[in-house]
C-alpha cells in the first residue's frame, strides 16, 4: 500500500516524535500545535524491475530505441552518477548493476568496439575498487576495472579532459564518444539526469562555475547544451521509492502512533545506545544498517524528456501542501548523506544537510518565513575523516575562525583551496574530496543563512556551532526561548519529519 506525505498538527495526545540528528535520532515531544510534515511511504513499486528496464530502453521518451541508437557506434561512454547514491546503501544488489548489464548486452549485440564505464563524481571523492564493484556488480567490475575501462572521473587531470566549445571541459571518454549513456539513480528532486552529468564529468573550472558562490542557473543549461551538441546523450533514470529501514531500525520507517511493542522496545534500546556508546559505535549503528529501496519507474531517452518525467513523478509523490510559512522550522541531518558515505559526519556536512538540502526542499517558497528561525538537532562533533576530509578539516580549523562571510572566503581563500597541490594529490590518489568541496558546502548554505534571522543547534558542541557562526542550545525548550527574541513566544512551528519531503506552500484562502 502507498501512503502519501501529509501534515499532522500535534496536540496533547501526540507521542514523542522522531527527529533526525545526524549519527542518530532524537525522541522529542513537540509543542502543541506544531505542524509535522511526514514524507510519503511505501510508494507503489514496479512489479518487475527488469521488465521495466527493458521496456524503457526499447520504448524511450523522445528518442529511438537504444538498440537502434547503438547501431554503428564505435566508442560508447557509460556514465554513472554517484551523487544520488542511496544512503545508507541499498539492501541486496545495486539496481545500477542490473541496468549496466542490460545496456552492455545491447552494446555487445550491436558490436560496439570500445566501452568505458565512468563514475561521475565531479569534485567529490572517488570511489574505491570495492565500492565500484558494489555499485556496478561483479560481472561488470571483472570485465572493465582491471583494463582501466571502469574508473572515477578526475576533474583536475587536464590530460584526461577534452575541451568543447565555449571552454567547457569534459572527461575525454565522454568528449571522444560516439554515444554517451547517462545512468542516474534518484529518489529526490534536484538529483536530475542533466544536473548530475554537467557537474559530474566536467573539469574543475567548468564544475566550479556551477557550484561556486551564487552561480548563475543559466550556466548549468549552457554546459549541458555544449555537451549534448558535441556528443549524443541517451539518458536513463531509475526512480527509487523512499527507503524502508530493515532489521533493528525498522521502527524508523513507521509513524510513531503505529509502533508496536517491539518497535517501542527497539526505539528505547537505540536511544540508550546513542546516549552511552562511543561516537564510532553510534555511527556504525546507522552506517551499517540498510534500507530497502524499490523501483518506482525507469525512464529513458532524451535528457529533457527523462528529467521532466522524473521530476513530475517525484513532485507528485513527495509534495506536502501547507498553508503559509512558519516562524520556526525544525529539522536535523540524516545519518548518512551523499557527502559522507562511509565517513563521519563533520559539522560542514551537518550544516549542508539542514541548511541547504532540507531548507531548499520546497517548490519555490521556503517552509519558514524570511526572518524566521531554524532549529537543527545535531551534535556537530568536531570530527573529520582523515581520509576524505583533508580540505574540510583545514577549512574548519583555519578559515572559519577568521571569517564566516562567504564573500570574504571567496575573495581571500578560494584560490588556495582550488590550487593547493596537497589537496589535489589527496583527491587524485587517496580518495579525498576535492579541495573546493568544503567551500561548495559552505556556499550552499548561504541562502538559508541570509533568509533566517537565527539558526540554533540543539545538542551541539557549542564551540563548533559558534565557529560556524550559529548558536547552540541544550534542549528544544532552550532553543525556542532563544528564538523568542525574533519570533515571539507563540510562534508557528513546523517540523520536517525524516526528509525528503517537498514543501508546497500555498496562500491562505479568504
Amino acid at each position: 500500500m502507498s501512503r502519501p506525505g501529509f501534515l499532522l498538527e500535534t496536540d496533547e495526545r501526540t507521542p514523542e516524535l522522531l527527529v533526525p540528528a545526524g549519527p542518530g535520532v532524537r525522541m522529542q515531544r513537540m509543542p502543541r500545535g506544531t505542524e509535522v510534515l511526514y514524507p510519503s511511504e511505501a510508494l507503489d513499486r514496479v512489479p518487475d524491475s527488469l521488465e521495466a528496464i527493458d521496456k524503457a530502453l526499447a520504448t524511450p521518451l523522445g528518442s529511438a530505441p537504444l538498440r537502434t541508437r547503438l547501431a554503428g557506434v564505435r566508442r560508447l561512454a557509460l556514465v554513472v552518477t554517484d551523487s544520488a547514491r542511496p544512503a545508507p546503501a541499498m539492501a541486496g544488489s545495486d539496481i545500477r548493476a542490473t541496468v549496466l548489464e542490460r545496456i552492455l548486452e545491447l552494446a555487445a549485440t550491436a558490436r560496439v568496439d570500445e566501452v568505458t564505464v565512468l563514475l561521475a563524481n565531479g569534485l567529490r571523492r572517488k570511489m574505491s575498487g570495492s565500492e565500484l564493484q558494489q555499485l556496478t556488480g561483479e560481472r561488470v567490475h571483472r570485465s572493465f576495472f582491471h583494463d582501466g575501462k571502469l574508473f572515477s572521473h578526475d576533474a583536475t587531470q587536464t590530460r584526461s579532459l577534452t575541451t568543447l566549445a565555449d571552454g567547457v571541459s569534459v572527461n575525454e571518454a565522454v568528449g571522444q564518444a560516439d554515444l554517451v549513456i547517462n545512468l542516474n539513480v534518484t529518489g529526490e528532486l534536484g538529483h536530475t539526469n542533466g544536473r548530475q552529468l554537467t557537474r559530474g564529468i566536467t573539469g574543475q573550472q567548468t564544475a566550479w562555475a556551477q557550484l561556486g558562490l551564487d552561480p548563475d542557473p543559466a550556466t548549468e543549461d549552457r554546459v549541458l547544451a555544449e555537451i549534448t551538441s558535441a556528443v549524443p546523450v541517451f539518458a536513463v533514470d531509475v526512480v527509487l521509492s523512499p527507503g524502508v529501514w530493515t532489521g533493528p531500525l525498522r521502527f524508523l520507517s513507521k509513524r510513531e502512533w503505529e509502533w508496536q511493542l517491539q518497535d517501542r522496545a527497539a526505539a528505547a534500546a537505540v536511544q540508550r545506545a546513542l546516549t552511552i556508546a562511543p561516537r564510532q559505535t553510534r555511527r556504525r549503528l546507522f552506517a551499517g544498517a540498510t534500507q530497502d529501496y524499490g523501483v518506482l519507474a525507469v525512464h529513458a531517452g532524451g535528457i529533457a524528456e527523462v528529467t521532466g518525467r522524473t521530476t513530475e513523478l517525484l513532485s507528485a509523490q513527495q509534495s506536502v501542501e501547507v498553508v503559509g510559512q512558519s516562524d520556526v522550522l525544525i529539522t536535523g541531518p540524516a545519518s548518512t548523506t551523499e557527502h559522507n558515505v562511509d565517513a563521519v559526519m563533520n559539522p560542514l556536512v551537518a550544516a549542508w544537510d539542514c541548511l541547504a538540502h532540507s531548507f531548499g526542499s520546497h517548490a519555490g517558497t521556503p517552509a519558514v518565513r524570511p526572518g524566521g528561525v531554524m532549529i537543527c538537532f545535531a551534535p556537530l562533533a568536531q570530527a573529520f575523516s582523515a581520509r576524505f576530509d583533508t580540505a574540510a578539516a583545514d577549512f574548519f580549523a583555519e578559515v572559519l575562525p577568521e571569517t564566516t562571510d562567504a564573500t570574504v572566503i571567496r575573495d581571500r581563500f578560494e584560490a588556495r583551496f582550488a590550487t593547493d597541490e596537497w589537496y589535489r594529490h589527496q583527491y587524485a590518489t587517496q580518495g579525498a574530496h576535492h579541495g573546493l568541496h568544503p567551500l561548495e558546502l559552505w556556499y550552499a548554505i548561504q541562502p538559508a543563512v541570509r533568509h533566517c534571522s537565527d539558526i540554533i543547534w540543539v545538542g551541539a558542541d557549542r564551540a563548533a556551532a559558534a565557529r560556524l557562526g550559529f548558536r547552540a542550545a541544550s534542549t528544544l525548550a532552550d532553543a525556542l526561548e532563544i528564538a523568542s527574541a525574533q519570533v515571539g513566544r507563540t510562534p508557528r512551528i513546523r517540523l520536517l519529519h525524516t526528509p525528503p519531503v517537498r514543501v508546497q506552500v500555498t496562500e491562505a484562502t479568504a
